[in-house]
């Protein structure tokens, strides 16, 4: 039986941003995954299914789409460090995406605790061609949308008291 083959194509997309809350608060924000569905544009459901290594290693599970045009669950394993003030996340099962790897790395601006530099960078790679031709249109554009959703969280939410707090 003829099998059509499409090839896998990656796409990579850094979002650079002065935001004024500190990157503690910031790091707070990305690690309460249970929370995204009530912010993040896009994402229908988010939950914490696992955390490893005294939390600073997790596997959460997120939905995102625009039902009923589309919808798709993945479980990403989300690596969290503190002291670097970094969050990685890596696609372990999708359905929609070959791989969705995404890093935020986030520090004071100038030493000022109350301005945070943010760098995100997201790389997907998929092999369908439909999501294929829409990814370069989209891809910028959801980016630049999560981090001013997280931007907004953070104004909206008051930062935790102690480190202790971030990774339960």
């Amino acid at each position: 039986m003829w099998k059509p083959f499409f090839s896998t194509v990656t796409k990579r997309h850094i979002e650079r941003k002065i935001l004024r809350t500190s990157p503690l608060h910031l790091f707070q924000i990305i690690n309460n995954v249970d929370a995204y569905s009530e912010f993040l544009p896009l994402c229908t459901h988010s939950k914490v299914l696992k955390k490893l290594k005294g939390g600073r290693q997790y596997e959460a599970a997120l939905t995102v789409g625009l039902p009923p045009l589309f919808t798709e669950k993945y479980v990403s394993r989300v690596f969290a460090d503190p002291e670097a003030l970094t969050v990685q996340a890596k696609s372990v099962e999708s359905t929609l995406f070959e791989s969705l790897d995404s890093k935020w790395k986030l520090k004071a601006v100038d030493s000022n605790e109350d301005l945070c530099d943010v760098h995100f960078e997201v790389e997907m790679s998929v092999s369908n061609p439909v999501i294929v031709n829409a990814l370069d249109q989209v891809l910028e554009q959801v980016a630049g949308r999560q981090v001013a959703a997280f931007e907004k969280r953070c104004q909206e939410i008051p930062q935790l008291p102690r480190i202790d707090d971030i990774i339960k």
